[in-house]
């Protein structure tokens, strides 16, 4: 991923939600009903913003019983200092 798409990312709507589900995640993987409870933000814009962010490169999902949402190393490196 280039530093053209976080800066495009970034400059999209949402950006202020998307950041505190990426903060969320730095304490490790959670599901998007995790997600959307601990950030208090209804579940289908949870899961949006996870897509948005899986588009982008910043966040894996990892398949079991549930759907866990991790963020990739680049995104550790990327956005540490945003």
């Amino acid at each position: 991923m280039s530093i053209t798409k976080v800066d495009e990312l970034l400059t999209l709507p949402g950006w202020e939600t998307r950041k505190k589900i990426i903060d969320s995640l730095q304490e490790g993987p959670k599901t998007a009903y995790e997600l959307s409870k601990e950030l208090n933000i209804n579940y289908s814009t949870a899961r949006y913003h996870l897509e948005l962010l899986q588009k982008f490169g910043l966040v894996n999902i990892r398949k079991g019983r549930k759907y866990y949402y991790e963020l990739t190393k680049n995104a550790k490196l990327l956005l540490r200092d945003y």
